[in-house]
């Protein structure tokens, strides 16, 4: 089974959990720590939600699915 714990470094006190978790996995195989910095940037998520927008308005613009997967080389 594997567990996912999330903090947020915006305190001293998270960032001292987040320190000692990673000296613990040095020690300890079956501990792993990794750094998730899958947030997106405000200007990017403004980008996406412009694109979003832009193709519902215009649906015939755009390839299903299918369409794609049988453009890709196989």
């Amino acid at each position: 089974m594997t567990y996912t714990v999330t903090i947020n470094d915006t305190s001293e006190k998270a960032r001292s959990i987040v320190k000692m978790l990673k000296e613990l996995s040095k020690d300890y195989h079956f501990l792993k720590v990794y750094d998730d910095n899958s947030e997106l940037s405000e200007e990017l998520q403004k980008e996406l939600e412009i694109r979003l927008a832009y193709v519902i308005k215009n649906p015939e613009i755009g390839k299903n699915w299918d369409e794609l997967k049988s453009s890709f080389p196989l």
